[in-house]
């Protein structure tokens, strides 16, 4: 957040067109469901962290729509985040800001994810 530096950024392939039988075969229904993404050791020594996302509605409204997003480092959870979006109206294009605020790591486990980092790049 301080220096405005993007981290990342992930985009969902475009649909198939709905008459078109050979995108249909290989679609997978969970496909945007779930994003894993790897940092490298300097991002363990961030304090705050901003996102946008950015999520489209089909033809049919949502209701409870929520999501759950949650922060591992090797297994262990660090942060877990359970948003309410409640209502979401059909043929909507919806946006999401959120400032993350990471809890203080140890040095032992900053030193782990650094040493570990080191040895798979060799």
């Amino acid at each position: 957040m301080e220096t405005g530096t993007v981290l990342f950024e992930i985009t969902k392939p475009p649909a198939p067109e709905r008459g078109s039988l050979k995108g249909r075969k290989h679609c997978d229904p969970n496909a945007g469901r779930f994003v894993r993404y790897q940092f490298t050791p300097a991002f363990l020594q961030l304090r705050q962290v901003g996102a946008t996302v950015e999520f489209t509605v089909g033809d049919t409204p949502i209701n409870n729509f929520r999501m759950i997003e949650r922060h591992y480092f090797r297994d262990q959870l660090l942060k877990s985040f359970d948003f309410e979006f409640g209502f979401c109206m059909p043929s909507s294009k919806n946006t999401c800001e959120h400032i993350y605020e990471f809890p203080a790591l140890s040095e032992e486990i900053i030193e782990i994810g650094q040493c570990q980092n080191h040895r798979g790049a060799s």
